[in-house]
């Protein structure tokens, strides 16, 4: 009988620990609908501030800039005062800077509005992984991040054909009013329903090498210091760089004018490509434990999208399915990236896994400083013409433009020669043992 109770007690806390980390999971995939929305959102905005491709660049890279700026601050921050505050101020914090956006007729106050949108939304990712690590044991860490990534996927998912036929039916303004009300939402739910576990209950001692900063800035100087902490850096930023142009920005448009489609038909387009990602992640890091390496996947996966890339730009055909197909296989071969997660933490000692895939994250958003520059090629390339009071782009110009994205991911593949193998298996000494369980990256 007592056993009964007490498996009645384990299962009914296990079941209330996955719920909590569910609402960490559900931020992140509300982030990651405000993230892409400029996809589908482009000619509206650029109408409403009658700007041309470069200052819409820059106000999507203002996103990019506040996620990647409280990446290390989150990191230090998170043990100190916990996720549940940290998630409901974000929540609040996405809210309050989505009506100001929604509301706002100066371009300097919407971009100040995405920059807060970014630090609030960088919560997301390093928020639910510390629940986790919180509620449940290191064994399920894995879950916890393939729930995570499965949540980001549904929320690439909603900012395509969904996001755009709301944005269609009652405008893009109205459209962020209600994404500040569901931010608002979120917070006071993740204020409701986070809890930290009792010290019985925790596991966070058990997780001491994850998300754990004993010393963050002596952390901090020792990845500053270390030539390959910012060359694996370097590298997943150069194959992030593609998909969040891609994804985030220019992608729908560039496939509507390539195959003469209406946005609401190429809206998918974002979405191939994040589904693409999320089948590439596990496959990637199984393909890297069987063979025992980690810079050969990372070879691999470079050079397919770069292929892929160079197929997307040279295809001239008007069938908008081979844009879906061959952006899928750019999302899931990009996912190589995630092998840097890997790398890092077998590279840099145990307590500071932590704070070393912060610092990891942290270069990769730097990606976004490419879209003002992916913009301003479009305004060099563009002839001149208007339709509807802004630019009217031709699918040349988006070309010309997106040449950029295989010149980094050529770049990455060039710097993977300067990246030290080491897999635990592949006989290097950097390390014995990875820091955590880096398969679930």
């Amino acid at each position: 009988m007592i056993g009964q109770i007490r498996k009645k007690t384990d299962s009914e806390e296990t079941l209330r620990a996955w719920i909590i980390v569910i609402m960490g999971a559900l931020f992140y995939c509300y982030q990651f609908i405000l993230r892409v929305s400029p996809n589908v959102m482009g000619e509206e905005i650029m109408e409403a501030y009658m700007i041309n491709g470069l200052a819409f660049g820059t106000l999507v890279s203002c996103y990019y800039w506040g996620y990647a700026g409280m990446q290390l601050p989150l990191g230090i921050t998170m043990d100190r005062l916990g996720p549940r505050y940290l998630i409901s101020a974000a929540g609040f914090l996405c809210g309050l800077a989505s009506f100001t956006f929604s509301f706002t007729d100066s371009l300097i106050i919407a971009s100040c509005a995405r920059f807060m949108i970014g630090a609030a939304g960088a919560c997301g990712l390093i928020g639910t992984l510390k629940l986790g690590t919180l509620w449940l044991e290191p064994s399920r860490l894995g879950r916890v991040i393939a729930l995570t990534m499965v949540f980001g996927t549904l929320g690439a998912g909603i900012g395509g054909v969904p996001l755009s036929q709301l944005v269609n039916a009652i405008g893009w303004r109205e459209t962020y009013s209600i994404f500040a009300l569901v931010g608002i939402g979120i917070g006071i739910l993740s204020f409701l329903l986070i809890r930290n576990p009792t010290p019985e209950a925790s596991h966070e001692d058990e997780a001491v090498p994850f998300l754990q900063n004993r010393h963050p800035w002596h952390d901090v100087k020792a990845l500053a210091v270390n030539p390959q902490a910012w060359i694996i850096a370097l590298y997943g930023m150069l194959m992030y760089i593609p998909i969040t142009v891609i994804g985030d920005a220019w992608g729908i448009r560039f496939v509507g004018a390539a195959a003469g489609v209406s946005e609401q038909v190429a809206a998918p387009v974002s979405t191939s490509m994040f589904i693409g990602a999320a089948v590439g992640s596990p496959v990637f890091t199984t393909l890297s434990d069987y063979l025992a390496k980690r810079r050969l996947p990372m070879v691999l996966g470079s050079a397919a999208t770069l292929a892929v890339y160079i197929a997307i730009l040279t295809y001239q055909g008007g069938s908008v399915w081979v844009y879906y197909g061959l952006f899928g296989l750019a999302g899931f071969f990009y996912t190589a990236k995630v092998l840097t997660f890997a790398i890092i933490c077998e590279i840099m000692p145990r307590d500071m896994s932590g704070i070393s895939t912060a610092f990891i994250n942290m270069i990769v958003m730097l990606a976004g400083f490419f879209h003002p520059i992916v913009g301003a090629l479009v305004d060099y390339s563009w002839s001149g013409q208007y339709e509807n009071g802004i630019p009217d782009y031709s699918a040349s110009d988006y070309r010309f433009a997106l040449v950029l994205l295989p010149i980094c991911v050529l770049f990455s593949l060039l710097i993977v020669k300067f990246i030290k193998e080491t897999h635990p298996e592949s006989g290097s000494t950097f390390r014995e043992k990875p820091s955590v369980d880096v398969d679930v990256f």
